[in-house]
């Protein structure tokens, strides 16, 4: 991941249309959700640089919620991304 000189990626991630189903009996939930991520780099205005779904499990451990799986492999778009990654090095 390439970080610029404020130590970010510069990038936002935005997630969308979440689906939460409960099951308060067995201390469990799940949720959907869509995601984009975004990225604003020198020269070139805010664009998306990937898009795709999330597929999150939850438990509640001592009345608080936490994840207990995160699956969000499933890309609908992945866009231009040399100003994303750092360059590999020369060999």
């Amino acid at each position: 991941m390439k970080r610029y000189p404020c130590g970010t990626p510069r990038t936002k991630h935005v997630v969308a249309n979440p689906i939460i189903e409960i099951d308060e009996a067995a201390h469990r939930a799940t949720a959907r959700s869509y995601y984009t991520v975004r990225q604003a780099v020198d020269g070139l205005p805010s664009q998306p640089v990937a898009a795709g779904r999330c597929h999150d499990a939850f438990e509640r451990v001592d009345g608080a919620w936490r994840f207990a799986f995160r699956d969000y492999s499933r890309f609908d778009f992945a866009g231009a991304l040399s100003h994303r990654l750092n360059p590999a090095p020369h060999r």
